[in-house]
């Protein structure tokens, strides 16, 4: 039975497709699985392909003529982070020259329109699919917005329940959206949310009285926890991210602790060793520099302060240095051998 050349031209191109569709699936999950793309990023470019295939089915029968790619992306994207920042700095001029003249009722307004911008905007960009990055930061600003609606509408004095509102929104958001921005608002609500509950609830000096000791322990101990649930966080979602802040607040932890009396010292040096070994192994591994800027930024800004307090004497600063020093430098030696041995293995 004679086939129609067409009919074949159409089925083995429709075939063709299919398997660089496939390959283009597995290569995504691959990357997704190192951390180089997020898993709704490599959804929509298997959606995008799989459109392209549909619409290159026709083409057999006459080929359409090229589309030129609009130049106007960039400039919209750029317009919607623009638009972002003019809300937040709104806010803040606001509440930096004209919060007193505004009245109660123009501060509330204020502050729930700060709120329902970032998060009308942000939903309409991930529904109707235009820019959805866009609109997952949008949505991570609207996190802050939300505490700060809070705090403004409630009163809230002791800034606890608006860091909570913050971190509670901010999980939401990574949870659904599977977006490494809530994770920034997310732990910036967390830090903040352990100094107004160490500082108004724990530590309050209207109730306990507590010694600076207490202070420093308690803030050291949440900076601490905050660290924790960011690492494992980047098991999940954006690894390097997530690893970078757990970092930083393992750097806050370090700090707390020199103000520790007796043996603070000790303590932040213990910390920042531990903190800054994780991130160094981390970039060694990975390769990802943010890990290795943090981690000497820890070394340099930790071990002479602690060494000079230690040793009472100049000379602990210079021995700090030197020591940071040799931990870079035998660091890139490190890097640089694996980087020769993956090859020869290879």
């Amino acid at each position: 039975m004679h086939r129609d050349p067409l009919v074949l031209n159409e089925s083995r191109l429709a075939s063709r497709q299919d398997v660089v569709v496939n390959r283009l699936e597995s290569q995504l999950a691959r990357l997704v699985e190192e951390q180089v793309l997020s898993a709704s990023q490599a959804e929509e470019l298997v959606d995008a392909a799989r459109a392209d295939r549909r619409d290159a089915l026709p083409v057999t029968v006459e080929q359409a003529p090229p589309r030129s790619v609009p130049r106007s992306s960039a400039v919209l994207e750029v317009l919607g982070y623009v638009g972002g920042v003019l809300v937040l700095g709104a806010v803040i001029m606001l509440g930096s020259f004209f919060w007193d003249d505004l009245g109660s009722t123009g501060r509330k307004l204020v502050a729930v329109a700060s709120l329902v911008v970032p998060a009308l905007g942000g939903a309409a960009l991930i529904k109707g699919r235009a820019r959805p990055e866009l609109g997952r930061i949008l949505l991570a600003l609207a996190c802050y917005a939300a505490g700060f609606a809070y705090l403004v509408v409630f009163e809230d004095q002791k800034f606890v329940v608006s860091a909570a509102l913050v971190v509670l929104a901010s999980a939401i958001g990574a949870v659904l959206l599977r977006s490494g921005a809530f994770l920034v608002s997310g732990w910036s609500g967390a830090m903040l949310l352990v100094c107004a509950v160490v500082f108004n609830v724990i530590d309050s000096p209207g109730t306990t009285g507590a010694a600076p000791n207490a202070v420093a322990m308690h803030l050291a101990v949440g900076f601490l926890l905050v660290g924790l649930v960011l690492t494992a966080s980047g098991l999940l979602l954006s690894r390097t991210l997530a690893w970078s802040l757990a970092g930083l607040s393992g750097w806050a932890t370090s700090i707390a602790l020199q103000m520790v009396t007796p043996h603070g010292e000790w303590l932040s040096l213990v910390a920042a060793t531990i903190v800054s070994a994780a991130l160094l192994s981390a970039f060694v591994l990975t390769r990802r520099y943010a890990y290795a800027v943090i981690g000497c930024a820890i070394l340099l800004s930790i071990w002479p302060v602690s060494l000079y307090r230690i040793i009472d004497d100049a000379v602990g600063a210079a021995i700090g240095l030197v020591a940071a020093g040799a931990v870079l430098i035998s660091t890139v030696v490190v890097l640089s051998w694996r980087r020769r041995r993956i090859p020869a293995a290879s």
